[in-house]
């Protein structure tokens, strides 16, 4: 049967399959959070901001070349931004068949020169997030620069079995932008930090915690208010009701975009 496509949003395209996993008790899949991302992306006010996809989150944690990681540190001015939103998927699967069976939020914090942990389901992404965070914590600095010397120090390297490499990718949320925030640069390498977050009280909801948290940081965020707190955002506006309404509530913006076509 013919897998229809529902909706062509910037660079993400929904089909039928995608929005079947709006429904009840099911895992959101990647392509419905690159879509929200995609989305709120669309309505900040900022340019301190990235969203990185689903796609590319789960490339950089498995990539095992520092050239192709500098780069995408480069392009996307990584030095830049004040804030960078990344989703965590438990796969190590490249080819991004959604093999993985939790979604966490890996976000980096200027302002605290912290990559913060948000886990529905607290320990379980863990390994998963610090790889990230691993690959990434030494392009923060200076035009996306490595900031220390790579070594063969690092434990979670030693863990990575070789992968195959990724001829392509889809482009982050937020790509070149003026370096607005350079005063701002870290002097050291970040530090990573599990944080407090709403528990899921089931095994399925993990999706729509990290577009609720990644909505409150945007919602937040935006308008300029750059001295906003990411942790109080959260605190503030995400709790267990994310179980109850964000799932017809993104399909409620879906349909809206689908009927404005």
């Amino acid at each position: 049967m013919e897998d229809k496509e529902v909706l062509k949003y910037k660079d993400v395209v929904l089909r039928a399959s995608d929005l079947e996993t709006l429904r009840e008790s099911c895992f959101l899949n990647d392509q419905i959070i690159a879509f929200y991302f995609s989305y709120l992306f669309s309505s900040i006010k900022t340019d301190d901001m990235l969203l990185v996809t689903p796609s590319v989150s789960v490339w950089l944690a498995n990539c095992h070349d520092d050239k192709f990681v500098e780069e995408f540190a480069q392009s996307c001015k990584l030095s830049s931004k004040r804030l960078v939103l990344f989703s965590v998927n438990d796969t190590d699967d490249f080819a991004g068949d959604d093999s993985g069976s939790h979604w966490s939020i890996l976000v980096y914090d200027r302002t605290k020169n912290s990559f913060l942990h948000f886990d529905s389901m607290e320990g379980t992404n863990n390994f998963h997030a610090m790889k990230l965070y691993d690959v990434l914590k030494e392009y923060m600095g200076p035009g996306g620069q490595v900031s220390r010397p790579h070594t063969s120090s690092s434990s979670l390297k030693k863990q990575r079995n070789k992968k195959k490499s990724v001829q392509s990718v889809s482009k982050p949320l937020g790509g070149t932008t003026p370096e607005s925030i350079a005063a701002a640069e870290p002097a050291v390498l970040p530090m990573f930090t599990e944080c407090k977050t709403p528990q899921q009280s089931n095994g399925y909801d993990c999706g729509l915690y990290v577009l609720a948290i990644a909505r409150a940081i945007c919602q937040c965020c935006s308008l300029g208010n750059i001295k906003s707190d990411v942790l109080s955002a959260i605190e503030n506006n995400v709790d267990d009701s994310v179980e109850f309404k964000m799932r017809s509530e993104v399909l409620e913006i879906i349909q809206e975009l689908t009927n404005d076509i």
